[in-house]
C-alpha cells in the first residue's frame, strides 16, 4: 500500500513537470531567445497616430535587419504610395517615385525609431525594468510587455507590445503617454522572422 502511494506521488510529480504551465518568467526567457537569435524580420505595419482629436493612418511594408537597418515602403495613404525609405545604419535614403525624386541624408539624429519593433527589441535587452502580463484576444493568448522608453517625452513614455504566445511574433505595439493613454498604435500583419531579403540595404 505504501509503495502504491509513493508510486502515485511520483507519477503525479512527473505529470506536473510535463504539463507545467509556463510562468511569465519562462515566457520572457523564450521571447528573449527568439529576439537574440533572429537576424531580420518583415511585416506589414498598420499605424494609427493619435494627435489631440485627429487620427492619421498609414500602411507600411517594413523590413528590419540587425542591428539597426530598415526599409519602409508606403502602401497607404495613396498620396505617398510607393515612397521608399531606407536607413543603412548611417545614412537615410528617400525615394519618391510619384515625383521622381531621390535624396540621401547623412548624420540622421531624429528618426522615430520607437515606431519599429527592432527598437523595442533593443530596448528590452538594455532595460532590466519591464512589466509582463498575459492577455487573451479573440481566443489567442498573448504575452504583454510594457517598458519605459529610453528617450522619453510626455507623449511617448512607454512601449507596450503584445506577442503571440505560440511563436513570439508581435501582434500589436502601442506607444503610451505618461498617463498610459495610447498615442500611437501599430497592428502587424504577416510578421515573419528571418525572411529572405531580395536586396542589401
Amino acid at each position: 500500500m505504501k509503495k502504491l502511494f509513493v508510486g502515485s506521488i511520483i507519477i503525479l510529480i512527473l505529470l506536473l513537470l510535463l504539463f507545467k504551465i509556463p510562468t511569465d518568467k519562462d515566457n520572457l526567457y523564450e521571447l528573449q531567445k527568439t529576439i537574440n537569435n533572429f537576424e531580420n524580420y518583415s511585416t506589414i505595419s498598420n499605424i494609427t497616430i493619435m494627435n489631440q482629436n485627429k487620427k492619421s493612418t498609414y500602411k507600411i511594408e517594413e523590413t528590419f535587419v540587425k542591428p539597426d537597418k530598415f526599409k519602409l515602403k508606403i502602401i497607404e495613404p495613396k498620396e505617398t504610395k510607393g515612397c521608399i525609405i531606407i536607413y543603412n545604419g548611417n545614412r537615410l535614403f528617400l525615394n519618391q517615385p510619384i515625383i521622381g525624386q531621390s535624396i540621401s541624408i547623412d548624420k540622421v539624429d531624429s528618426l522615430d525609431k520607437e515606431l519599429f519593433m527592432g527598437d523595442f527589441f533593443r530596448n528590452l535587452n538594455l532595460l532590466e525594468e519591464s512589466h509582463i502580463t498575459q492577455e487573451t484576444i479573440e481566443d489567442e493568448k498573448y504575452i504583454v510587455i510594457k517598458i519605459p522608453m529610453i528617450n522619453k517625452s510626455d507623449l511617448r513614455y512607454y512601449q507596450k507590445v503584445w506577442f503571440n504566445i505560440k511563436d513570439f511574433t508581435p501582434y500589436k505595439l502601442n506607444l503610451l503617454d505618461k498617463h498610459d493613454n495610447v498615442s500611437v498604435e501599430i497592428l502587424y500583419e504577416n510578421f515573419c522572422y528571418d525572411t529572405v531579403i531580395e536586396e542589401e540595404f
